[in-house]
């Protein structure tokens, strides 16, 4: 295996060790969002009145690392899809260039300019994604956690 091989799988290493990382906490969640509640009554900082399980239910939903569950779950995708988006260009860029008229011989892709574009057009690609996903996290982004403690005391 050559280096960038394993530089490559190094990588999708890490965004799973990331996606790893927030699954954990993602399961930590609830226990920790009682303890928030628990210290929030006890300081007085909370009524009482609030149902305990809702609480928690809207801490999840309010505090939870949504935005990192997406950036990562994008970053997955882009590690994956690299590949295939090179190929994918490779295919085209060779396609193209035979319609031009290349020749056979050791400059036959233009490598320079094939090397540039391919490299543009896969970060055109990610950006365009990780563009998609900001905008749908933004577009259904949960309330905060001090609305859904007023939705919670008006249901009283």
């Amino acid at each position: 295996m050559d280096f960038i091989t394993l530089l490559y799988f190094g990588m999708i290493a890490g965004l799973l060790a990331w996606g790893l990382g927030l699954c954990w906490a993602w399961s930590r969640m609830g226990t920790f969002a009682g303890e928030v509640y628990d210290s929030n009554v006890e300081l007085g900082m909370l009524s009482e009145d609030i149902d305990r399980e809702a609480y928690i239910a809207s801490y999840i939903r309010t505090e939870g690392p949504r935005a990192a569950t997406y950036r990562c779950l994008s970053s997955i995708g882009a590690g994956l899809l690299l590949p295939i988006l090179i190929a994918a260009f490779n295919r085209i860029w060779d396609g193209v260039w035979r319609l031009m008229g290349a020749v056979e011989g050791p400059f036959e892709r233009g490598y320079m300019l094939h090397t540039f574009l391919t490299f543009i057009f896969v970060m055109l690609v990610i950006v365009g994604m990780l563009y998609l996903v900001t905008a749908y996290y933004y577009r259904f982004m949960p309330p905060t956690l001090a609305e859904e403690v007023e939705r919670l005391k008006g249901e009283q």
